[in-house]
């Protein structure tokens, strides 16, 4: 028996990121010639950077350990599933043998039979909480993470003074060219990898002072 495969998706956070930075700019979007005047106003003033997002999600630890841990509760719950399915393998086996030996009543077999009915129905019902339970989790995860790079990117612009930071990815791609003295990921990754063990250093304070 197996569970929908919820593993943390590099190619999906890059799609939430890029849904939600293409939604933030649609609705702050200045009609075009506007646009056109402001850019040609500003010209070489522009500050513009990009991040490869494949590189920043495989070196970034808290993605990584969020996809670690992630995926050992998924390989739990696979785990319980098929213990269970195996166990009722074994019965269903056990009865089979016995009621082709005749060694079960009329009301034996039908007890049993009703009874390896129910216990097939529980882990059918075991399967889809656990599944629902991982898609809950898989989104919180996702969504946690997205908010975590997007907020740390308006604030390292801010702080950098860049006008746009792009994201460059092999799979879903909005920057068709990226010159490399552009590339900021090093140092995009170098300074969440610092902030997050700042953060996990600080917690057990946190938690102590609850």
């Amino acid at each position: 028996m197996k569970l929908r495969n919820f593993t943390l998706s590099l190619l999906t956070l890059l799609a939430v990121i890029l849904t939600a930075c293409n939604g933030n700019t649609s609705k702050n979007q200045p009609e075009a010639e506007t646009t056109q005047q402001t850019v040609e106003a500003q010209g070489s003033d522009l500050k513009i950077a990009f991040v490869l997002i494949d590189t920043l999600t495989n070196q970034y630890e808290l993605y990584k350990e969020a996809s670690e841990n992630f995926q050992k509760k998924q390989a739990n719950a696979e785990s319980t599933i098929n213990a269970k399915g195996k166990s009722f393998a074994t019965q269903v086996q056990e009865f089979q043998r016995k009621a082709q030996s005749n060694q079960l009543t009329q009301q034996q077999y039908e007890s049993e039979q009703a009874r390896l009915a129910k216990l097939q129905q529980d882990i059918q019902d075991l399967q889809q909480r656990l599944s629902a339970s991982l898609q809950e989790e898989y989104q919180k995860e996702l969504q946690a993470l997205t908010d975590t790079i997007q907020n740390f990117m308006k604030s390292y612009a801010k702080e950098k003074g860049f006008d746009f930071i792009l994201c460059k990815s092999s799979g879903i791609d909005n920057v068709l060219y990226g010159n490399p003295k552009f590339d900021i990921t090093n140092e995009v990754v170098k300074a969440l990898n610092k902030r997050y063990a700042k953060d996990k250093k600080n917690a057990p304070k946190k938690e102590e002072e609850k």
